[in-house]
C-alpha cells in the first residue's frame, strides 16, 4: 500500500516512487475466514464496495484474510524499515477529528 493512493503526495509534490510517499509491503499466509469471523468480513467488504453483494455464487467466492507474517516500510531514504507484527498491532490508532 502506498500514500500515493491519496491525495497526500500529489498535494506534497512527491513522486509516487519516491520513498517519502511511503509504502508498507505486507506478506504472510492468504487464509479463509473462518464461521465466526465471516459475518465481519462480509460487513467489511459490502460496506466498501456494496455491488460485491451480487457478484454470481457460482463463480465460488469466499472471505479470506492475511496472517500477517512479515512487514516492511519504506518511507524515507536509506532502505525500508521491518515492523514486527506483535508491534504493528499494538499501535493504538487516532481518530481524526
Amino acid at each position: 500500500m502506498s500514500l500515493a493512493q491519496t491525495d497526500f503526495c500529489r498535494k506534497y509534490g512527491f513522486d509516487p516512487q519516491s520513498p517519502l510517499c511511503a509504502h508498507i509491503m505486507l506478506s504472510g499466509e492468504v487464509t479463509k475466514v473462518n464461521e465466526t469471523e465471516v459475518e465481519f468480513a462480509k460487513t467489511a467488504l459490502f460496506t466498501r464496495h456494496p455491488e460485491m453483494k451480487t457478484w454470481p455464487a457460482d463463480h465460488h467466492w469466499f472471505f479470506a484474510k492475511l496472517n500477517i507474517t512479515n512487514i516492511w516500510v519504506l518511507d524515507y531514504y536509506g532502505g525500508a524499515k521491518t515492523v514486527t507484527p506483535e508491534d504493528y498491532y499494538k499501535v493504538k490508532q487516532k481518530v481524526a477529528n
